[in-house]
């Protein structure tokens, strides 16, 4: 196959569009849509090496350990704290150390019920960014005054059985927090909070201050880093070599998923690279790539 039959293809079984193309490329739709049909005039061979550079980076990825879902105990205590957060109609806490899952717990609990509504807090999230995002989740338009999009987030919530998670809370003013607790008492709907442990002090304030607001959390968990289990688990869904590879990465990860996988990813890589198995000094030599 030609260069354009090989786009062609590789766009057909992923499912890209020609914008994700262009944006691959650098370059714009109209240009890589001639370019497809054989009716670009400008420079071909520009695009000619752009592409088969594009598809060198798409084969490699084929070639990268792909992690799916793995039910570790934290995912277990997140999954179990929702449930409580949805079934109750209560406000639930769960916070826990960077890395250890919380997100792709989260993520996961969002795409098996359907019922929830999932928001991603960011530095900088103000009450207002925050009740434009649950607006929009609900099927408004994500604009309007607080108080507007308040009444519209509870007349659609109410008696509706839904969750709204929020991952990341701790990055909220103290201001948002207290408009999700008004949506909590006025459409009487669960809420879950996922944070880092500073999210606690937020909700208290630094002298016990927001009693009003931590007094309405019905339900906390304070997330551990994993187990060994949870490590094999995750060992094991990308290689056989769980016997060989915990013992030596295990005391290196502590617990975190965030660092095991990436030991695992640059273990893999750097073994396949240089066609030996993942022993102790291909994890030495992970580690040297990587921020502890």
């Amino acid at each position: 196959m030609n260069l354009v039959e090989n786009l062609k293809q590789r766009m057909k079984e992923k499912d890209y569009s020609l914008t994700h193309i262009a944006k691959s490329l650098n370059s714009s739709s109209a240009t890589i849509h001639l370019w497809l049909n054989n009716k670009y005039t400008g420079n071909v061979e520009k695009i000619n090496q752009a592409v088969k550079k594009f598809l060198e980076r798409e084969q490699l990825r084929e070639r990268r350990i792909k992690f799916g879902f793995t039910k570790t105990s934290v995912a277990v205590d997140v999954f179990d704290i929702a449930k409580t957060c949805s079934i109750e109609n209560v406000i639930g806490v769960c916070c826990g150390p960077a890395g250890i899952g919380k997100t792709f717990a989260v993520k996961q609990y969002a795409l098996e019920n359907s019922e929830v509504i999932l928001i991603e807090a960011d530095f900088g999230y103000t009450p207002k960014v925050l009740f434009s995002e649950i607006h929009k989740s609900l099927g408004f338009d994500g604009c309007g005054t607080i108080h507007s999009m308040l009444l519209d987030i509870v007349e659609k919530l109410k008696s509706s059985g839904r969750l709204i998670i929020v991952d990341e809370a701790e990055n909220l003013p103290y201001k948002a927090l207290e408009l999700l607790r008004r949506i909590y008492d006025k459409a009487n709907v669960g809420i879950l909070l996922v944070g880092m442990p500073k999210l606690f002090n937020n909700l208290k304030g630094e002298k016990g201050q927001y009693a009003q607001l931590y007094s309405r959390v019905g339900i906390t968990s304070l997330l551990e880093p994993l187990n060994e289990d949870d490590m094999k688990s995750i060992i094991s869904s990308v290689t056989p070599l769980v016997d060989v590879i915990y013992p030596k990465i295990s005391v290196y990860c502590g617990g975190n998923t965030r660092v095991l996988t990436k030991l695992l990813v640059r273990a893999h890589r750097i073994a396949e690279v240089n066609n030996v198995e993942i022993d102790e000094d291909v994890i030495q030599a992970s580690m040297r790539q990587l921020i502890f």
